[in-house]
């Protein structure tokens, strides 16, 4: 068995169940891939493993939200308004992460993953009220929508996750989305933004020395979105959110634990 392949036999599968995880509760995979990629490449500046995760999730993203259009489930209203919204926040994100030694990252990373599972956990749908999520909110959530997923995507872009964790709460709670709605306009959003960090990476280089591994799992992610998609339609909304945030709240300690040196 040459190397290639075995690397391929080693990352494809990790891809698929990252992208229909990913794809099924909205998170576009970053979430769960960021970790991962931290363990299996220590030796990776955090810039390089952003670089990564956030070429992958463009691929799974893409592959979910074709087949959440097909489902006639996003809102392609909001969807337009908050890919607008986010562009310069993925950017600006992607030259940050340039700045922030390893250390930080972790621990920064794993804080944002701890407090966004523990409230989900608490609430997970943030409110009984929801919309069928075409039903147009308040002209102020569109404006509050637009501002928080402009920061969201500066955050989403200088930890690589893409932004689904923060994202998906965010439409939940403040514009009453239902969550199968929710994930899938996430998922149209993190398509473009996605597309707009990996592509300032590129230009910076630092995808260079990682096309294979990215490649490889960009294979596995675009596998397991439909199937995520999928399975979403089984589900109910509460359950998606739930086993997010158990997963949010699982890694973030591990890489808490490991930034503080055990």
């Amino acid at each position: 068995m040459t190397p290639q392949l075995a690397q391929f036999l080693e990352l494809a599968p990790l891809g698929f169940l990252v992208g229909a995880y990913g794809t099924l509760v909205g998170a576009g995979g970053g979430s769960v891939l960021v970790p991962l990629l931290l363990f299996l490449m220590p030796d990776r500046d955090p810039a390089a493993v952003t670089a990564i995760s956030l070429a992958v999730v463009f691929f799974n993203a893409y592959s979910g939200t074709v087949a959440y259009m097909r489902m006639g489930r996003v809102n392609y209203r909001l969807g337009i308004l908050f890919t607008l919204a986010s562009l310069p926040g993925a950017i600006l994100g992607t030259l940050l992460v340039h700045r922030i030694p390893s250390g930080l990252f972790n621990l920064l990373f794993g804080v944002l993953l701890v407090s966004v599972g523990g409230l989900l956990v608490v609430n997970p749908l943030g409110s009984r009220r929801s919309t069928d999520g075409h039903t147009p909110p308040p002209p102020r959530a569109d404006l509050i929508g637009a501002v928080g997923s402009a920061y969201i995507a500066v955050l989403s872009s200088l930890l690589g996750i893409g932004g689904g964790i923060i994202h998906v709460p965010f439409l939940i709670r403040t514009l009453r989305m239902e969550p199968h709605f929710a994930t899938a306009t996430s998922h149209f959003v993190l398509t473009f933004m996605a597309l707009t960090a990996t592509t300032t990476h590129v230009l910076m280089g630092q995808l260079d020395n990682a096309l294979t591994e990215t490649m490889f799992l960009a294979v596995g992610v675009m596998m397991g979105a439909p199937l995520g998609a999928a399975l979403s339609t089984r589900l109910k909304g509460s359950f998606i959110i739930r086993t997010l945030a158990m997963a949010l709240c699982l890694v973030g300690f591990r890489l808490l634990w490991r930034s503080f040196g055990f």
